[in-house]
């Protein structure tokens, strides 16, 4: 049995996660037009990570689920 609760949460993290992402990708624009090198391609990273981070929740949520069978 895979609990409601659980499948309701991953879809409004993933759900609230796209949501923000628009403004991280503003906010990360608008810092990196005033840096240069290392900092500009660290900076331009972060949405990278952000989508990441989504991804490995909803992947781990699906291995800690497949796992309770």
């Amino acid at each position: 049995n895979i609990d409601v609760r659980s499948i309701i949460g991953v879809v409004v993290l993933l759900i609230v996660g796209t949501a923000v992402l628009p403004i991280i990708i503003d906010s990360v624009a608008a810092a990196s037009a005033s840096l240069t090198g290392a900092a500009k391609t660290m900076i331009d990273l972060i949405p990278l990570f952000y989508v990441i981070a989504l991804l490995l929740a909803v992947i781990y949520w699906a291995i800690g689920t497949a796992k309770t069978k």
